[in-house]
């Protein structure tokens, strides 16, 4: 009889911890260890901005993304913690924003302007005049368009010097 009891006892203890076990893991279930970024990029007029590449830069990963027709985006799935998020396209200045927080089974929509590059004006190129910077490079142009001839020897003062490592050779200036 006490044995039943012990058995009871055992079998509602055995149930109660299955029970609470199935409960913790819903309630795990429940709160995701992921968030997401969303947004919309437009330009300087409020339009939507098509194509462009988003990209979300952590600690531990990176994702990237292209928006839609209507400039919306929706990165998924990223750990908690803090994101520099970019948006790219040709065209336009990159946008950055820093310090994007995402939180466990939250979404946090990051909206970015993009404004349209100015054209890079074309460098100027004036006339390159080659100069004697070196010692011993002769600066006057080869008619066949070769490299100025180049004497090292040339340039250096003279002096009588034992030149070590090049067998004892002297230099009999």
């Amino acid at each position: 009889m006490l044995k039943a009891a012990r058995l009871s006892n055992l079998a509602a203890l055995a149930a109660l911890a299955v029970l609470f076990g199935a409960t913790f893991t819903v309630s795990s279930l429940a709160q995701s260890p992921v968030g997401d970024i969303t947004g919309v990029i437009t330009d300087e007029q409020g339009r939507g901005v098509a194509e462009v590449y988003v990209t979300a830069h952590g600690d531990d990963q990176s994702e990237r993304v292209q928006t839609g027709a209507d400039g919306q985006f929706r990165i998924h799935d990223l750990g908690a913690g803090r994101y520099v998020v970019t948006a790219a396209r040709d065209g336009y200045a990159t946008a950055v924003r820093n310090g994007v927080v995402v939180r466990m089974g939250k979404t946090v929509t990051v909206p970015l302007t993009m404004k349209e590059a100015s054209p890079e004006p074309q460098p100027q190129t004036a006339p390159r005049t080659l100069t004697a910077r070196f010692r011993g490079l002769n600066p006057t142009n080869t008619a066949d368009g070769t490299l100025p001839s180049y004497n090292p020897i040339a340039g250096l003062p003279p002096s009588s010097f034992v030149v070590a490592g090049l067998g004892g050779l002297q230099n009999s200036r």
